[in-house]
């Protein structure tokens, strides 16, 4: 069965909205139908789970698993339905499996905890229940880096413009509704970075951001489909003075057209304040009254997820209060991610910027290109403890030789998983 039409079958819609009892019934018949389909076996046993009938769906995820090796979702499941069953040891055998198949993934990680609960204790009888799906994340961030254009002079320019500088983030969520498709998440973010040489004080930065996200699993055409809507307010800090205000909602829509694919579209409409306004507030002022971007960008998956490549566009017209910085814009980006021997994990990113400045009260209007390349390699070295090594060159050429700039980074970190 075209993986396709599976998941646009009201089998695979009455599995998402939560109605296991319907998609089960469902799905039996299309496993009639199609007696070798991984796929559709797969969901059957997810089903039963779902309804808490642990014995009928291992039985269902087994003959899944057995069909070519299964994958790390199927032996997952397979044994979260032996253990649920109390057969510790099988489950075990299944949670290992399940590792082995794709240990980058986030099911792998699943499956470390309940086999790591498992051997906390000496016998079967002294196993507690399954532990609930958590509704927190969280990750810390730290490290150093060296930015050799700190506060992005032109191009020549003379004087101390490069500093080695560390620094520390963080970031998190709650989901405070989780069920029947919805989700309403609350999120937080964090950095704080700090120049080593002193005379660049100034440029030291602090960002903090709260959000909160709305979204619906739900189906568009035949196709899985998620729509969400996102507030976030976010203040910056520079020098130790506060930098601007920024206000942004963002109406996004997650698509499946295919197995293997996920398109994400989005409109973002935001507001900034900066605290300096410039000299003439008319032309000078960057408070930006009104931004809007549009955009969407298609992922290409491989290899059960653990590989990608992705590519976008976006426009976007800016009116600021000041004529100087209305602009319209387009951006195209492309990269991707692929897990190399040794858990190593490469993630690059290319991306190109064209602006006009159409109120621009000087002639010649001024514009610009950015070319903006980023790469990093990733090697986890203990259990949710990660360290990256990565590299970011932007280059921006304006008009106005005086407003054109190029910046490299250098960053060594360490990455926490909570």
């Amino acid at each position: 069965m075209p993986p396709s039409a599976l998941l646009a079958d009201p089998a695979l819609v009455a599995y998402r909205d939560g109605r296991f009892a319907e998609a089960a019934e469902r799905l039996r018949a299309l496993a009639a139908a199609h007696p070798d389909d991984l796929l559709v076996r797969r969901y059957l046993g997810l089903a039963l789970y779902g309804q808490k009938r642990y014995g009928e769906a291992a039985e269902v995820l087994e003959a899944a698993a057995a069909l070519d090796g299964g994958n790390a979702t199927t032996w997952l499941y397979l044994g979260l339905a032996r253990y649920a069953e109390g057969r510790y040891g099988p489950a075990t055998e299944a949670f290992r499996k399940a590792e082995s198949l794709e240990p980058d993934a986030r099911s792998a990680a699943v499956a470390r905890s309940y086999r790591e609960t498992i051997a906390r204790y000496q016998t079967e009888r002294t196993v507690p229940a399954a532990p609930q799906p958590r509704r927190w994340s969280l990750t810390g961030q730290a490290g150093i880096v060296y930015d050799d254009n700190v506060p992005l002079a032109a191009k020549g320019a003379t004087g101390p413009k490069g500093s080695p500088r560390t620094f520390q983030s963080a970031w998190g969520g709650y989901d405070f509704v989780q069920g029947g498709g919805w989700r309403l998440r609350g999120e937080g973010f964090a950095f704080l970075g700090q120049n080593l040489r002193r005379s660049l004080d100034e440029y030291d930065q602090i960002t903090v951001e709260a959000a909160l996200d709305l979204s619906y699993q739900t189906s568009l055409l035949g196709m899985p489909a998620r729509p969400g809507l996102r507030y976030a307010y976010q203040p910056t800090w520079e020098g130790g003075r506060e930098y601007n205000q920024s206000h942004a909602v963002t109406a996004s829509l997650v698509l499946q057209p295919l197995d293997d694919t996920i398109s994400y579209l989005f409109y973002r409409y935001a507001t900034q304040d900066y605290r300096d306004d410039g000299a003439i507030a008319r032309f000078t002022s960057r408070d930006l009254g009104a931004g809007h971007q549009l955009g969407i960008t298609q992922y290409y998956y491989f290899e059960d997820r653990r590989n990608y490549l992705f590519g976008g566009y976006a426009y976007l017209r800016n009116d600021a209060k000041g004529s100087f910085f209305d602009e319209t814009g387009h951006r195209l980006s492309v990269g991707g991610a692929v897990l190399l021997p040794w858990d190593l994990r490469l993630l690059a990113r290319a991306e190109y910027q064209w602006r006009d400045f159409d109120r621009y009260p000087i002639e010649p209007k001024r514009s610009f290109e950015r070319q903006h390349y980023t790469i990093s390699l990733t090697k986890p070295i203990a259990e949710r403890l990660a360290v990256t090594l990565g590299f970011s060159h932007i280059d921006e050429d304006s008009n106005y030789s005086s407003l054109s700039y190029r910046q490299n980074v250098f960053a060594l970190s360490l990455t926490y998983d909570f």
